[in-house]
């Protein structure tokens, strides 16, 4: 074989070398595997449910499966740390929601995880909560509450929440001081007992997630004085919200869900989760889904928007629950 020709042979087999080297080095397209989805509680609830609607249509758009593990206790606390044991490649998501990155860490000593542990990826669903009264009941407005709570003895008059130390406790004890009442806080675990409580007076008014009250609205055996969030939500659109009716100090918390992974996974990951998450949540079929389940998706869907919502939270949420000397561990 003449020089030539073994030069000409060597070039190619270099060239082809090289070509093949940056190839080698990349890292394999995301997702390359299945995606799991952590949920910090049981099955069936809005939480749950809300997870397996996103997780079927990210399945979709993804071309990879995408599985939902439920994971609850301790007030989402075990789902939360499931999802920081996990690698930080956006293969792991956990749905967090309203008060869990704020509260929790205040209120459980242990809880084994702060809001810096986590990055935000995009929210999935807003439902409203509800200041609700027992349908006899003679208040027809959050004032008529706050007068009767002014007027109220020592020991006060009784309100529920759906659990000591979660969202609806914190943010209840919230409204009790903008209305500057004398309520009594009631617990009890969940909001199917609760929504009992108030069917047999045992209480005076709780807060209530949409998906709990707005069955018992409808019917006829709640009635709503008010709704907690910036601006009235289209599924309550004849419902005023606490700050329209002169309620101020941050009574205007609007119960999210919304997707997490761990504060070290890769910016492009998580970049690419929101903007699938964000396309999916805006879909009009997927909004219907969220009616009927008591939810609306949110608007401005991305990092920063979800972001600004949970320091917010972080600016007013924990400092509450140390004035209410929350501690359930």
């Amino acid at each position: 074989m003449s020089f030539t020709r073994r030069l000409a042979g060597i070039t190619v087999f270099g060239t082809a070398l090289i070509a093949s080297l940056p190839v080698l080095a990349q890292p394999a397209a995301f997702p390359s595997k299945p995606i799991r989805i952590i949920v910090p509680y049981p099955a069936g609830g809005a939480t749950d449910v809300s997870s397996r609607m996103v997780a079927a249509r990210l399945q979709e758009e993804l071309k990879q499966n995408v599985i939902v593990d439920n994971r609850p206790g301790a007030s989402g606390n075990l789902g939360m740390v499931a999802l920081l044991q996990a690698p930080a490649d956006g293969y792991t998501m956990a749905m967090s929601l309203t008060g869990m990155l704020s509260i929790n860490p205040t209120t459980y000593s242990k809880a084994g995880f702060t809001a810096a542990d986590v990055l935000p990826v995009a929210r999935v669903m807003l439902a409203p909560l509800m200041l609700v009264v027992p349908a006899d009941s003679p208040w027809k407005t959050v004032q008529d509450l706050a007068t009767a709570g002014k007027a109220a003895g020592k020991g006060g008059l009784p309100y529920g929440s759906t659990g000591a130390g979660g969202i609806s406790h914190v943010a209840s004890e919230l409204v009790n001081a903008a209305a500057n009442g004398n309520y009594t806080h009631v617990p009890y675990r969940g909001g199917a007992p609760l929504v009992q409580a108030l069917l047999t007076n045992e209480v005076r008014w709780g807060l209530l997630g949409t998906a709990d009250a707005r069955a018992q609205i409808q019917a006829g055996k709640l009635k709503a004085l008010g709704q907690l969030r910036a601006t009235r939500s289209e599924l309550w659109p004849d419902v005023p919200t606490l700050t329209e009716q002169g309620l101020r100090g941050g009574v205007d918390f609007d119960m999210w869900f919304g997707l997490v992974v761990p504060a070290k996974t890769p910016p492009a990951v998580v970049t690419l989760l929101n903007q699938k998450v964000a396309q999916i949540v805006a879909e009009p079929e997927f909004r219907r889904r969220l009616n009927e389940i008591g939810g609306v998706p949110p608007t401005g869907n991305s990092i920063e928007a979800f972001n600004e919502v949970i320091q917010r939270e972080l600016a007013i949420l924990p400092k509450t629950a140390l004035e209410l000397g929350l501690k359930l561990d």
